[in-house]
C-alpha cells in the first residue's frame, strides 16, 4: 500500500515539473502571494514601512501544494523601523520563490521607504516607495522533460535536452503606493513592477507586467475596553491584485480579543472568467497568538489554505507561519501624548502596546499599535 502512496506522489511530481519544464524557455509566472497579507506588510505595500513605534522584525514562510513534493515554498524576513523625527519609515525585506525544489529559485531584496502625512488628528495619508534588486537562478540539473523518462515512468540521468546559455538573470525594480487610514478604516492602492523588468534567460523577452493592488478594510468595536483591557474587536478586510490577466480577490473576517485573534479569509471571484472558467481557489482560517516578552511583543500566526477548486484532490493546500517582533523603545512606551493606532487594515495585528494588555504607562487603548499623533 505504502508502494502505491509513493508512486501516485511520484507522478504527480514528474507531471509538474514535466509541466513546468516543457514551457518556452521564457516562463512567465505571478508573484509571490501570502495568505497572511498583513503579516507580510511591506511586501503587500510600501507605504506599511514603519507603520509600528520603534522596531518590527518578521519572518513569513509559505509552503504550497506539499502533497506533490514541496514544490512551491516561499520565505521573507523583513525588518522595519519608523524616525519620528522625519515622520518617515524605512524598510528592508528579503523574499524568496523556490520551485521545484531549487529548480527555479527567485530572490529578492527591497529597500522600503515611506512619509506620513497627518490631514488631522485622526486622519493620516501615506505615500510609499520600494526599490527592488532581484535575481533569478534556473538549476538545469534539476530539469526533467518527456525525452529523460522512459516508458515504464524511470527517470533516466543524463540531463535535460534543453539547454540555456544564461541560468541566471539580474533586475532592478521599483514599486510605489499611496494609503489614507484612521484608526478605523484604511484603503490603499500599490503598483509593482514599474520599471518592467526582463526576467528571460533567453533572448526573447519575458517582461514582467505591473501588479496592482487595492487593500483595505473596517474595525468594530463591539465590546468597549474596560479598566485598561484592550477591546473585543471585529475586521472585515478586502485585497484586490491584478497581473498579466489574472485577478484575485481576497475577503477576510477576523475576530480579536487579546491575545487571541482567530479569523478566516476566501480567495476567489464571485463570477466566472473567460471562457467560463470558475475561479474559487480557498478558503483560509487564521489563527494568532500575541506574547507580551517584557515591553515588547511577540506574534505567532498560523494558517492553512483548504482549497476549494477541483485542486483538492492535487496539492493538499497550503501551509503558512507567520512570526512578527516588536521592539518599542522606553522613550515610546512613557509618552504621554495621545497615540494613533494602526490601520484596521491590520485584521489581527493586536499587540498590547505596553506588552502587557495594554496597561502600560501612557499607553493607548485601543486596537492594534499605538500610533503617533499630532503634539499640542
Amino acid at each position: 500500500m505504502n508502494r502505491v502512496c509513493n508512486m501516485n506522489i511520484f507522478v504527480k511530481i514528474v507531471l509538474f515539473v514535466v509541466i513546468l519544464c516543457c514551457m518556452p524557455a521564457t516562463v512567465k509566472g505571478q508573484d509571490v502571494s501570502f495568505s497572511q497579507t498583513y503579516q507580510a506588510p511591506l511586501y503587500l505595500s510600501p507605504s506599511y514601512a514603519g507603520l509600528t513605534n520603534g522596531s518590527r522584525v518578521g519572518v513569513n514562510y509559505r509552503n504550497q501544494w506539499p502533497g506533490i513534493g514541496n514544490v512551491y515554498q516561499d520565505y521573507s524576513v523583513y525588518v522595519d523601523h519608523f524616525f519620528e523625527r522625519f515622520n518617515s519609515g524605512l524598510g528592508l525585506v528579503w523574499i524568496c520563490d523556490n520551485e521545484g525544489k531549487g529548480l527555479l529559485v527567485d530572490n529578492q531584496v527591497n529597500v522600503v521607504y515611506s512619509y506620513e502625512v497627518p490631514f488631522t488628528t485622526d486622519l493620516f495619508f501615506r505615500p510609499g516607495i520600494a526599490f527592488e534588486f532581484g535575481q533569478r537562478k534556473l538549476d538545469q540539473s534539476k530539469m526533467i522533460t518527456y525525452t529523460d523518462i522512459t516508458s515504464d515512468g524511470r527517470f533516466v540521468y543524463g540531463g535535460s535536452s534543453i539547454e540555456f546559455e544564461n541560468t541566471k538573470r539580474g533586475r532592478f525594480d521599483a514599486a510605489a503606493s499611496v494609503m489614507l487610514y484612521n484608526d478605523r478604516f484604511s484603503i490603499g492602492f500599490a503598483v509593482d513592477h514599474l520599471l518592467r523588468p526582463d526576467a528571460s534567460f533567453t533572448d526573447t523577452k519575458d517582461i514582467i507586467k505591473p501588479k496592482f493592488t487595492i487593500d483595505g478594510s473596517y474595525r468594530f468595536d463591539y465590546e468597549p475596553s474596560y479598566r485598561g483591557s484592550e477591546p473585543k474587536t471585529i475586521t472585515l478586510a478586502a485585497n484586490f491584485k491584478h497581473q498579466y490577466s489574472y485577478n484575485q480577490l481576497e475577503l477576510g473576517i477576523y475576530w480579536y480579543y487579546y491575545p487571541i485573534e482567530i479569523g478566516a479569509l476566501y480567495r476567489g471571484l464571485f463570477f466566472k472568467m473567460a471562457g467560463e472558467l470558475s475561479n474559487t481557489d480557498a478558503v483560509v482560517p487564521t489563527i494568532g497568538v500575541n506574547i507580551p516578552i517584557k515591553n515588547n511583543a511577540l506574534r505567532v500566526g498560523y494558517s492553512y489554505d483548504i482549497t476549494v477548486s477541483k485542486l483538492s484532490s492535487f496539492g493538499n493546500g497550503a501551509h503558512e507561519v507567520s512570526l512578527i517582533y516588536r521592539i518599542i523603545p522606553d522613550d515610546v512606551k512613557h509618552r504621554s501624548f495621545k497615540m494613533k493606532p494602526v490601520p484596521c487594515s491590520e485584521p489581527i495585528m493586536g499587540y498590547s502596546y505596553s506588552g502587557s494588555g495594554g496597561r502600560g504607562k501612557g499607553s493607548h487603548r485601543g486596537h492594534g499599535y499605538k500610533r503617533r499623533g499630532i503634539r499640542k
